[in-house]
């Protein structure tokens, strides 16, 4: 019987923190719209906002001469025709919570010195400079949500290089960071339920 309140009881926990799996950024491997092997820019792009009046621009990876980082292999551009600004205002957000703010990063092929500022809520929290394609860099910052939304940016900043070549970004992610003790109560639960499992095995058997 303490077996199945355990497992009661652990199922209620797992339904208690279902937002520490889920990504709340819209959007963020850039699938959307598909461009093929190819590439396009977009008056408007699901979830992202341009911050210059320019164009989003989204291609495949290997248009700029990078490797594929996501299944889709598509990512923005944040150079699309000037040294642009991209953001997205993610919402949901429990205030208190944390969250980890995730991103891959990537220079362009041919784009010469570049460099990208990543924000969240005006705040930098990364900076990146390239000058060409060196393969992705994965980067993250933890935060504690002091509101139910934030506003996480990508911007391209003049440093020499090309305008509108360079800075790629894919795999946005905003996920919250499950609290220590519901982890502690679903590893001592699973434990528990599996030794009392493996008892009623062996009194079964003798």
């Amino acid at each position: 019987m303490k077996a199945y309140l355990w497992v009661a009881v652990l199922a209620a926990a797992a339904a208690s923190v279902p937002a520490f799996a889920t990504n709340l950024v819209i959007n963020g491997q850039f699938d959307q719209p598909a461009v093929g092997s190819g590439w396009n820019h977009f008056n408007a792009v699901p979830g992202w906002t341009s911050n210059t009046g320019d164009f989003i621009e989204i291609g495949h990876a290997s248009v700029y001469g990078a490797s594929c980082f996501t299944p889709g292999c598509q990512v923005l551009e944040v150079n699309a025709n000037r040294f642009g600004s991209v953001s997205q205002v993610v919402t949901g957000l429990r205030v208190g919570s944390a969250y980890d703010f995730g991103w891959a990063f990537a220079g362009r092929s041919s784009g010469g010195p570049q460099r990208l500022d990543v924000l969240l809520d005006g705040e930098a929290v990364g900076v990146h400079r390239s000058n060409g394609f060196a393969g992705w860099l994965e980067s993250s910052h933890r935060f504690v949500a002091k509101a139910a939304e934030a506003r996480i940016t990508f911007a391209a900043r003049d440093v020499g290089g090309w305008r509108s070549y360079g800075n790629l970004v894919t795999d946005v992610q905003v996920a919250a960071v499950p609290e220590p003790n519901v982890w502690a109560m679903l590893i001592t639960g699973f434990g528990m339920v599996g030794a009392t499992l493996r008892r009623r095995r062996q009194a079964a058997t003798a």
